[in-house]
């Protein structure tokens, strides 16, 4: 993927959640994300050192910064099956302003989360590999 069009190639985790936490608040980021550890923010160190630890969690915290604080448009369900800096395609929508936080909001990240895990168990589920089955003629199984 070309690291020019991605808009998250060199922003940090840092700056991330300093700019969303500021403008929405961290009680609001926890309800509308689902994250309860937000909810009783301690400190950036902290925050970061949890997201790093979970990455569905920071998943979540990356669709929110780009899709609903960037204002890029949502993608179809098949970008949105890829972790946020795996994407291959943005586009700007029609939005100046971050937007007001909604129901809809809350819905869309979580639609994007449960796109992801699904896509995971079943790539889990495959790679899962089994043992070859014993060849008496063959011991050293060559």
């Amino acid at each position: 993927m070309d690291k020019q069009k991605d808009p998250l190639y060199g922003v940090k985790l840092e700056v991330l959640l300093n700019e969303i936490g500021e403008h929405y608040g961290w009680q609001c980021l926890s309800e509308v994300l689902n994250i309860e550890r937000l909810s009783f923010h301690t400190g950036l160190k902290s925050t970061m050192k949890f997201l790093r630890k979970h990455e569905w969690a920071k998943h979540k915290v990356e669709d929110f910064y780009l899709y609903e604080y960037k204002t890029f448009a949502w993608p179809d369900d098949k970008l949105l099956a890829n972790p946020p800096r795996d994407r291959s395609l943005f586009t700007l929508s029609d939005r100046v302003e971050p937007a007001e936080i909604t129901e809809e909001t809350a819905s869309r990240i979580e639609h994007a989360s449960l796109l992801r895990s699904a896509k995971q168990h079943k790539k889990e589920s495959t790679d899962k590999r089994q043992e070859p089955l014993y060849d008496t003629s063959n011991p050293w199984n060559q």
